[in-house]
């Protein structure tokens, strides 16, 4: 079924050929998980909106709208998602790191690849953390459209059709967002 087009799969799900449904999530799962991630920083609760917004987009597969493309449709859904987890996010209170909880160790399995330098994945550890921090602080507006050009690498046409938004208005944020993310970037680092 890899060859059939999204509408065609679409239009089986919804004829009662519910099992065909895991084809569009073996397609588009993995470029949902990457938006998701580069919202919440997370990779648990990546794991879990990504398949939240699968489940979600099963149950409202009859309001798609056949004259959009289905992953632009399904990125709204995840996008969305993500924004209402960080609000939700926001609001709840969060544990101690000195919580009683946390004060117990637990063994860790060394690593049996032999080609992995703990330094250089520490370094990108962090970069990718302060990363994800600056991008974080950005708008919900800026960071969209920077997360879905720039990280996801879609058109601007496509995050234009996402966001519901004019083209222009797409690279005026990308273009904003970028300005903003630099200068984050050159704080967190203390160059400015």
């Amino acid at each position: 079924m890899n060859g059939i087009d999204d509408q065609t799969i679409v239009e089986r799900v919804l004829k009662g050929d519910t099992q065909s449904y895991s084809v569009l999530v073996d397609r588009y799962q993995d470029r949902i998980y990457s938006a998701v991630v580069n919202y919440v920083a997370n990779r648990e609760d990546a794991i879990d909106i990504t398949q939240e917004v699968f489940v979600k987009a099963y149950s409202k597969l009859n309001t798609f709208n056949a004259g959009s493309a289905f992953y632009t449709w399904i990125y709204r859904i995840a996008v969305n998602a993500a924004i209402d987890f960080i609000r939700k996010r926001k609001s709840r209170q969060t544990d101690s790191l000195d919580d009683d909880k946390y004060t117990q160790t637990g063994f860790e399995p060394v690593s049996k690849d032999m080609s992995t330098d703990p330094e250089r994945v520490v370094v990108r550890g962090e970069q990718v953390h302060m990363l994800r921090k600056a991008i974080s602080q950005l708008s919900d507006k800026l960071r969209s459209a920077l997360v879905l050009h720039d990280v996801e690498g879609l058109s601007q046409d496509e995050v234009a059709q996402i966001l519901k938004v004019p083209v222009g208005t797409v690279k005026s944020r990308v273009s904003r967002a970028r300005t903003e993310l630099k200068y984050i970037l050159s704080k967190q680092m203390g160059e400015i």
